[in-house]
């Protein structure tokens, strides 16, 4: 299958997008919190702007985080009673699982997208020459980013249980089959 080559080609390369993408946001950071106890330790100075964008590192940390961790499928899942069914089933339950954690993905994209329309109109602090809202358009696009994983990964499980696809032959080969 041609379309299913050139899927896989596209989940690879943005896998290997957000790891360069982690790996660069870490290392930047522990360069930025290095420099500030050097400067503070020897200089008795320092940068002012390195702790509040040092949190706002951490905040796409997380984001960046989650998304690599949904997209390896080793996000966090609780899971009670799949494992009692047999794989079709199993695989009918993680798509409706799959489909509902999408939902609220997209539930919480929307609520951010309002709560920075709501801190654009009130917020007046400033961080290296941009209004610190700019800075957290990562919480929404992430979201709307896990959704569309969650919905990704719904249709190769329901594909599973419809038995189109052997178990373990998605495009996620090798990956544990949690929702």
């Amino acid at each position: 299958m041609p379309r299913d080559g050139a899927l896989r080609r596209c989940v690879t390369a943005w896998d290997a997008a957000e790891r360069v993408l982690l790996g660069g946001l870490a290392a930047g950071m522990v360069i930025l919190a290095a420099l500030q106890i050097v400067l503070r330790t020897f200089f008795r100075t320092g940068l002012s702007w390195i702790e509040p964008l040092l949190g706002i590192g951490l905040l796409w940390l997380t984001m960046l985080g989650a998304l690599a961790a949904t997209g390896l499928r080793k996000h966090i899942s609780m899971d009670l009673v799949s494992h009692l069914l047999p794989p079709r089933p199993r695989a009918a339950a993680a798509a409706l699982v799959q489909l509902f954690a999408a939902f609220l993905c997209a539930r919480l994209a929307l609520a951010a997208h309002a709560f920075i329309g709501l801190q654009r109109e009130t917020e007046t602090s400033t961080l290296l020459g941009a209004p610190v809202w700019v800075y957290t358009w990562v919480v929404p696009v992430a979201f709307a980013l896990l959704a569309l994983r969650f919905v990704l990964h719904a249709a190769l499980s329901a594909a599973q249980a419809a038995g189109r696809t052997a178990p373990g032959a998605s495009a996620d080969a090798g990956r544990d089959g949690a929702a």
